[in-house]
């Protein structure tokens, strides 16, 4: 199931267009089940990918504009599919080694870090990892930057293909001890608050018969040239 979004008005995200995936049976149903915030024992096998959905995800990107999205699948089932004139994927890694050794390979990466890092690391704004740099989201200590203006004219850092730096987001919501914990299961930061109100709705939402995929092609095409557009701000391009 999909659901599409034109402006969004949320704080990271407004201004952008983004989309939210779900499972019809259940929200989680697009995620694959080993990913380390995922504790709802539902999800996808770990190869179980969407090739139809993928295939749209990466060639819906807004004429003259920017596309990027996350993905906690293994990066040896998409990668090879990565193009400048693509949607760009980054493989959520499950720490910030995990981040580092992704780039090292080619392959864009980011991670989520625990409440406390930053702090025991001198309010730094990046860290160099296993001899990979590490950059903060700067939404998260600019005031004013979000998604819709991150990384200036040249594009947003998370839409950059070829780059010598993995992102590093900050654990938040309510499963923020989780999510900093690579050792914990659980934390997942769209299972609550308005993230999980959307990605219900998705789940909950009617089948008009046309595939995920189809509904993204049709999407993509109705939105102004240079628009930046995040797919699936909650889901994956797994299987439903």
């Amino acid at each position: 199931m999909l659901k599409t979004v034109k402006l969004s008005q949320a704080n990271k995200t407004a201004g952008i267009a983004v989309t939210y995936r779900a499972g019809k049976a259940n929200k989680y149903d697009t995620c694959p089940a080993n990913c380390e915030l995922n504790a709802s024992g539902r999800g996808c096998a770990p190869s179980e990918i969407d090739a139809e959905y993928l295939d749209a995800l990466l060639d819906s990107k807004p004429r003259g504009g920017h596309s990027f999205t996350f993905s906690h699948f293994n990066p040896l089932f998409w990668a090879h599919k990565l193009s400048p004139l693509k949607t760009v994927i980054n493989f959520s890694a499950a720490s910030i080694k995990a981040a580092a050794a992704a780039v090292a390979s080619g392959v864009p990466a980011v991670a989520v870090v625990p409440v406390d890092f930053w702090k025991k690391n001198g309010n730094a704004k990046n860290v160099i990892i296993d001899g990979v740099r590490g950059v903060r989201c700067p939404d998260e200590y600019l005031d004013g930057v979000g998604c819709v203006n991150c990384g200036g004219e040249k594009a947003p850092l998370c839409a950059r293909l070829e780059r010598d730096f993995f992102v590093m987001f900050t654990a938040h919501g309510s499963g923020k001890t989780a999510a900093g914990n690579p050792d914990a299961a659980g934390g997942c930061y769209a299972d609550g608050g308005r993230v999980a109100i959307h990605w219900n709705a998705t789940s909950a939402g009617d089948d008009d018969g046309l595939t995920d995929g189809e509904k993204l092609r049709a999407f993509v095409k109705t939105l102004p040239p240079r628009s930046v557009l995040r797919h699936h701000v909650a889901g994956d391009i797994g299987k439903e």
